[in-house]
């Protein structure tokens, strides 16, 4: 009997000695390294690589469909004003823009939180879907979590996870790499290493790719490792030579080919735009665009010249080289009013003149554009 009841304390409820202990693991988990904590959710990403698609991402499934796809960014200010933002993102609807890239912080600068325009977007029921940019950069592990949390709460399902640019004003916090950001958001919500009440859909989760970047052996590299960590799809920056990205696409690992590449594209005005354009760390303007642009007589000359260049490298580009879709970008216009600008709707209907002229390609290959599946809600 007495042994009996020595015995008895270690028949204790398991949940019991969690809480015990608890503190020390707290505490232990915090101390090891970005790779270790998130270990788990990496593994859990590689796991369901092959589960079923998020049937709450209607661009995952376009995208598994093998089909091409247009997305549109929408850079978000810092602002209070829904009425701006739904100004902004009215003046980017087009037809067959599926989804809307909202900008996190570019350039480092506060602006008002992606997953909160993402709602403002929702519930406006604007007919597209959100693509929410997190980035890792400036942000501890659990306040990703909560982005992450909150973006769910919200309705979200695609994310872009994104290394993020230098603050302008504030410390530099690097707690998690874009590799286990990436391994957090597509381990979501089981990897999380904590209780989640209530159910969850998986993200549709993208990353960004510089393909002009000034090492493109190391950069092939991350993209590489984003694959691996869970990647489904990528947004190129603005490509300005298709020649020089069907040399970019040449030089990436074997395992990447059937990675979705969605090539960035941007509108320019005259010489002087494009060379601020080129001085922003990963876009190369040509020095034959350069050239071209010089020669013009006016601002209307040149982005005449742009668009028939445009036009000649989208023709060769869409025959030439493997890619799901474009990403339109105007840099430098939304200040202007782009709805009151002809430049994006040059753009956008460069880019489907190109997709409605390319060759048939085989069932695996990105096919053009099928707007049914997307219906006609960002539910």
């Amino acid at each position: 009997m007495k042994a009996r009841l020595k015995a008895a304390p270690r028949s204790r409820p398991r949940s019991a000695v969690r809480h015990e202990h608890a503190p020390r693991r707290h505490a232990a988990l915090h101390s090891v390294s970005i790779r270790w904590r998130c270990h788990h959710a990496m593994t859990k990403a590689a796991a369901i690589g092959g589960s079923p698609v998020a049937i709450g991402s209607r661009l995952r499934r376009a995208l598994d469909a093998g089909r091409s796809v247009i997305t549109a960014e929408l850079a978000v200010p810092a602002t209070v004003a829904h009425e701006l933002i739904l100004e902004r993102a009215k003046g980017l609807l087009r037809p067959q823009i599926v989804a809307m890239n909202i900008t996190d912080g570019l350039r480092g600068r506060p602006a008002l939180s992606p997953i909160a325009a993402a709602a403002i977007l929702t519930h406006a029921d604007l007919g597209v879907e959100p693509i929410v940019q997190v980035v890792a950069r400036s942000r501890a592990r659990n306040a990703l979590i909560a982005d992450l949390l909150g973006a769910s709460a919200l309705g979200v399902r695609n994310l872009l996870c994104m290394t993020g640019d230098v603050p302008e004003s504030s410390a530099d916090i690097q707690d998690v790499d874009v590799f286990a950001l990436i391994g957090l958001a597509r381990g979501f919500p089981a990897g999380l290493g904590t209780e989640l009440l209530g159910t969850a859909e998986p993200f549709c989760v993208g990353v960004a790719w510089s393909p002009f970047a000034r090492d493109p052996d190391h950069e092939a590299d991350r993209l590489a490792r984003k694959h691996s960590a869970g990647a489904l799809f990528v947004q190129t920056q603005p490509v300005f030579d298709a020649h020089a990205f069907a040399a970019a696409i040449d030089r990436l690992p074997r395992t990447l080919a059937d990675l979705p590449i969605i090539v960035g594209l941007a509108p320019i005005r005259s010489c002087d735009h494009a060379r601020r354009l080129g001085a922003i760390p990963g876009i190369v303007v040509p020095d034959r665009l350069l050239a071209l642009l010089d020669r013009a007589s006016d601002e209307a000359d040149a982005c005449e010249r742009y668009w028939a260049y445009l036009d000649a490298e989208l023709d060769w580009l869409t025959r030439n080289v493997p890619h799901r879709g474009f990403h339109l970008m105007p840099i430098g216009h939304s200040k202007r009013g782009i709805r009151q600008s002809s430049s994006f709707d040059r753009l956008y209907a460069a880019v489907t003149r190109a997709l409605d002229a390319a060759p048939p390609k085989p069932a695996d290959v990105a096919a053009p554009v099928d707007v049914s599946v997307f219906g006609t809600s960002a539910g």
